[in-house]
């Protein structure tokens, strides 16, 4: 009798155990490596779970290891993977609506401002809309940018515009250079769009769903978007603040740079900890305080349902002013 997934946590583990599998497979095949020899079978499982689950550790240097086929597979598998994680993680939320009663379940419904809670269709198409449109206009932004200032071909900087656009807004790490952005630290039209495009990634579906809908209209927001927008904004300069400060001077990151270059690094530094995974100065050489601000901020990380990693905003939230009311001796 064959066996079929039926819950959900099952499905969420086959398709991504598959996506993994099928990857690795890829990625050991001659035509994935620069060298042509295939990838052993530990860097190329090691590589597909990384991209899969955008994580953005590697083993070897994307740019030069892989061939322009391998390189490929690595963005098809975190395009898929930020995907599926936003979508299932949004289906996931209908269907633990559903088990709800029904006055809890239009409370929440109308808390959250969610999809109807039978349109899956919804859901994946929104997803799909709103994944596709915001890599189009960062990848756009970073190819202009490329061809202009950088004397690139248009078949290079269409191809490095798209992979970092994708990898950006899946907040999946992965970069085509050995020093990260590092190159590029000075360049405001190269860092904002890369860090514009991880945070919105960072928010999660449900938030840029509603943004979508009632940009204009913040009082109508929810309440898990407004969590979601405060917090963070609050992480973004608190983050920025912090890592500049501690930087300012150091010989070895921002120490070099004049002042615009300085508050360009330090932002760009303050947004990528909570699930970026790019940088442009050499992490090695911060100072131990930037360390730990970096620390924290990765244990955070970004918006339910997003492609961000940690324990999430709003939980951040709640446990945060739970702490508070125990402290103050509240009783509720």
């Amino acid at each position: 009798m064959s066996w079929r997934p039926r819950h959900p946590a099952q499905v969420l583990v086959v398709a991504f155990a598959v996506a993994v599998l099928a990857s690795t497979a890829l990625l050991m095949l001659p035509a994935s490596t620069a060298s042509g020899d295939g990838a052993p079978l530990v860097t190329a499982l090691f590589t597909a779970t990384s991209a899969v689950c955008v994580t953005g550790l590697v083993v070897v240097d994307t740019g030069t290891y892989w061939s322009g086929f391998g390189r490929a597979v690595i963005l098809g598998s975190f395009q898929i993977g930020g995907f599926g994680i936003m979508t299932l993680a949004s289906l996931l939320g209908l269907v633990v609506s559903r088990r709800l009663g029904l006055r809890t379940r239009l409370l929440a419904q109308a808390e959250t401002k969610a999809l109807s809670l039978g349109d899956v269709r919804q859901v994946i198409r929104g997803v799909a809309v709103i994944s596709f449109t915001i890599e189009t206009l960062i990848a756009a932004a970073l190819v202009i940018r490329l061809l202009l200032a950088y004397d690139m071909s248009p078949a290079a900087a269409a191809y490095e515009g798209v992979f970092h656009a994708v990898s950006a807004f899946n907040n999946a790490g992965f970069v085509l250079y050995a020093d990260s952005l590092t190159r590029y630290v000075t360049d405001p039209w190269v860092s904002m769009p890369v860090a514009i495009g991880v945070a919105l990634g960072s928010l999660g579906f449900p938030v840029l769903f509603e943004l979508r809908r009632e940009l204009r209209s913040p009082r109508l927001w929810s309440l898990h978007t407004k969590i979601t927008l405060a917090t963070t904004a609050l992480l973004l300069v608190g983050g920025t603040a912090f890592i500049t400060a501690f930087e300012w001077t150091n010989p070895a990151t921002l120490g070099p740079l004049d002042v615009p270059g300085k508050l360009l690094a330090g932002w760009f530094q303050g947004a990528m900890p909570r699930s970026g995974g790019f940088n442009t100065v050499d992490y090695s050489q911060m100072n131990e305080p930037s360390w730990l601000v970096t620390d924290v901020l990765m244990f955070i990380g970004g918006g339910s349902a997003s492609t961000a990693g940690g324990i999430k905003v709003t939980t951040f939230m709640v446990l945060f002013f739970s702490i508070v009311a125990e402290a103050r001796g509240d009783s509720t």
